[in-house]
């Protein structure tokens, strides 16, 4: 910040300097009358003093310290020549755009353009991070339980592949009930406490379900509804804190960290659920996911974000603060939101591309018992596979997210990203469809295929699902409420269709799952590449 400083000894002409940290400053007028050598010499002018001939004033640079209250000070000289400074506080301010501020604007925090991160802020994201990847690890090890526990459950009551459809579907009724209520929630009441509030609901749920199978499908469904509810509002409690703390310039990696969490949980899941199931029964791998649940809760409040911002820079923390402020105080512009061709982009984008990966997560364990005839834990062992390919690719995809920033627009970024997460995975469904009949005899180049399509579709986490924060840092979580309600719709409808076709066609996987995926994904492509924008919209 710069000082203005006035001068007017007497005997000389007043003179206007702007004054920098360390007493030294550049005077605007006719050097003054008199011995100034002299005057230096007895100690009645500053020894820095420099004098220059008149000039016109200099545009002032751009306010940063908006918002704040600063001291200015003014110095003058007595009849002696003795120097005077006064001071009086003053406050800059809160611009939200144009003039010299227009840099600064409410609810788009500075840290999205800043080049050097301090290590404290560093050590908050990527703290923030880590606790935000395991809750999706959580959260998706009390989602692919059931995938895993259905074959048992359907065995021991009997149950048809539309009742397992159903039984599967029930949590994400739940899902999809939840997403517009929890992004208008986040945004209003911050990430954090919806978060914590979330994890513990979709652990209980998960607590319960063994209590209430024996009861009917009914019940059953209800308790994973209960999960699906909880498991609704994390991703837009998630979004809410990585737009708030976290800087553009790492947002691809930390967001593909983050939902990556959702596919380390996957191949987690999948490794233990089989052994767990085989050896303590098929409810072992409720009650103990729902206890790990719990554990998190206890955790969050000791290495939350707003406890590490303690040892933040000041100034960081106050933009944050007043970012905060910003979207509790103002209206969400659904109405806008509704009108815009890159909403529809990435809410169908988002339905597309979940078309693909819930109805696989619901069915790969059946399909690998079905056409490769193995038992509980092998089918799960082999549906591992292809996650955890998914999970190697979770730092490459990061990386070279935001390298495309570097190179292309953020638009174009996105739609790359989003492209390859598209027509890669299109391609290997069609794939699987052929090779589906001879499954055994090409087992290799089967889960070969499949490990392809869930690498590639990873890059979705660097396209549509840094999406919503470049729409809009001050509502992703809202954006992502919206996309996700139409994301969660496949679980629903997809999981249910692939367990109805699968019965209508008499067995034929290549019909009831890999050939429905592969459409969604060539549409989702057309439209994304055709109306998708990585350019900011909304303040």
């Amino acid at each position: 910040m710069s000082t203005t400083i006035r001068t007017a000894p007497r005997g000389r002409k007043a003179f206007l300097g702007t004054a920098r940290p360390g007493n030294s400053f550049r005077a605007l007028s006719t050097r003054p009358r008199g011995d100034g050598r002299a005057a230096r010499r007895a100690g009645r002018l500053p020894r820095n003093l420099t004098v220059a001939a008149a000039e016109e004033p200099k545009a002032q640079e751009p306010a940063t310290d908006l918002g704040k209250e600063v001291v200015e000070s003014y110095a003058s000289y007595d009849e002696s020549g003795a120097r005077i400074i006064s001071t009086r506080k003053v406050e800059i301010p809160l611009e939200t755009g144009g003039g010299a501020a227009k840099a600064v604007k409410l609810g788009t925090t500075p840290i999205d353009t800043i080049k050097d991160i301090s290590k404290s802020y560093k050590k908050l994201v990527w703290t923030l991070v880590t606790l935000l990847t395991v809750a999706f690890v959580l959260c998706n090890l009390d989602k692919v339980n059931m995938s895993v526990a259905v074959i048992p459950l359907a065995k021991q009551f009997g149950w048809s592949a539309t009742d397992k459809g159903l039984v599967s579907a029930s949590f994400f009724w739940g899902y999809a009930l939840t997403q517009i209520p929890a992004g208008f929630v986040a945004s209003k009441l911050g990430g954090g406490p919806v978060l914590v509030l979330a994890v513990l609901t979709w652990s209980l749920g998960t607590a319960v379900a063994p209590l209430v199978a024996g009861l009917g499908i009914v019940p059953l469904a209800l308790s994973r509804l209960v999960v699906g509810l909880g498991e609704g509002f994390a991703p837009s409690a998630v979004t809410d804190l990585l737009a708030t703390y976290v800087p553009k310039k790492l947002r691809a990696r930390s967001v593909t960290t983050v939902f990556g969490g959702m596919e380390l949980g996957n191949a987690l899941g999948l490794l233990i659920c089989g052994p767990l199931i085989e050896k303590s029964g098929w409810s072992s791998v409720f009650y103990i996911f729902a206890a790990l649940g719990f554990v998190w809760c206890a955790f969050w409040p000791i290495f939350s974000p707003t406890k590490l911002a303690a040892n933040v820079d000041d100034d960081m923390v106050e933009e944050i603060m007043q970012k905060k402020k910003a979207k509790k105080s103002s209206k969400i512009p659904y109405g806008e939101f509704f009108k815009s061709s890159a909403v529809w982009a990435v809410v169908t984008a988002h339905f597309c591309h979940n078309w693909g990966y819930y109805t696989l997560l619901a069915w790969l364990p059946s399909y690998f018992e079905s056409v490769l005839q193995l038992n509980l834990t092998g089918a799960a062992r082999m549906s591992l596979v292809p996650y955890l390919a998914m999970a190697c690719m979770i730092p490459v995809v990061g990386a070279v997210a935001d390298g495309l920033q570097e190179k292309y627009s953020t638009t174009n970024a996105r739609k790359v990203a989003q492209g390859l997460a598209f027509v890669g995975p299109a391609i290997c469904m069609v794939v699987c469809g052929f090779l589906s009949p001879n499954a055994i005899s090409c087992k290799t180049l089967l889960l070969t295929v499949l490990s392809v399509a869930f690498a590639l579709s990873t890059f979705s986490r660097g396209g549509l699902y840094c999406n919503h924060q470049d729409l809009s840092p001050k509502f992703a979580a809202a954006l992502l409420g919206i996309s996700n309600t139409a994301g969660a719709l496949p679980g629903i409808i997809g999981v249910w269709l692939t367990g109805k076709l699968f019965d209508i066609t008499g067995g034929d996987w290549a019909l009831s799952l890999f050939i429905p995926i592969a459409a969604a994904q060539i549409l989702g492509f057309l439209v994304f590449s055709a109306y998708g924008s990585g350019k900011q919209i909304w303040e």
